[in-house]
């Protein structure tokens, strides 16, 4: 210990040697005088306590940092939502302009025939022209709603995966914990 300590000290600038027997000799000292060292306390048993604490502490905050991230994935996931309601808003106004420009230039085709628009031929294209826009509406409504329903299950995924990873984080903490009490206890530290 005396050399590990002289050596660290020389790093640091200090004496080297010197400074290992006088920290060794201050430690006698203090060693005899602290009960605590009777006890079975020691630096080994401070330093794993310590390192207990932080690994508890560090399995506490991973729980957290991911159910965070799952949190944000979540509502990422509930802006596309939104953002999806209004990219099938403007699917449907483009289809109803399509059909209305399609209707207005087989109207003027017709027209321009002499053909009369309210029966015939005209009427039937006008029909069919309407049943493919309604087609198309219903389409785009349905893969808007699978859509957003999609989203929906994937932001409450996300944040049930959140509350499992803060569980995780905080059971993994109290596992660590309980194995360092039980080493404590099994080698008399405690």
């Amino acid at each position: 210990m005396e050399l590990l300590l002289g050596g660290i000290s020389s790093l640091f600038g200090g004496g080297g040697a010197a400074a290992g027997t006088t920290w060794a000799a201050a430690n006698a000292g203090v060693a005899a005088a602290a009960p605590a060292a009777a006890s079975g306390l020691s630096l080994s048993s401070i330093l794993q306590g310590t390192a207990s604490v932080l690994g508890v502490l560090s399995s506490v905050g991973a729980g957290q940092a991911e159910a965070t991230q799952m949190e944000l994935a979540a509502q990422d996931a509930e802006s596309e939502q939104q953002l999806e309601t209004l990219q099938g808003i403007n699917r449907r106004q483009s289809i109803r302009r399509q059909m209305a420009d399609a209707q207005g230039a087989q109207d003027v085709a017709y027209a321009a025939s002499g053909a009369d628009l309210s029966f015939g031929t005209a009427a039937a294209a006008r029909k069919d022209a309407y049943r493919e826009a309604d087609l198309g509406l219903t389409m785009a409504t349905g893969t808007e709603q699978t859509r957003v329903s999609r989203l929906a299950e994937r932001a409450a995924n996300y944040r049930a995966g959140a509350k499992q990873a803060k569980r995780a984080g905080w059971l993994n903490g109290l596992i660590g914990g309980i194995n360092t009490l039980q080493s404590f206890s099994q080698r008399g530290g405690y």
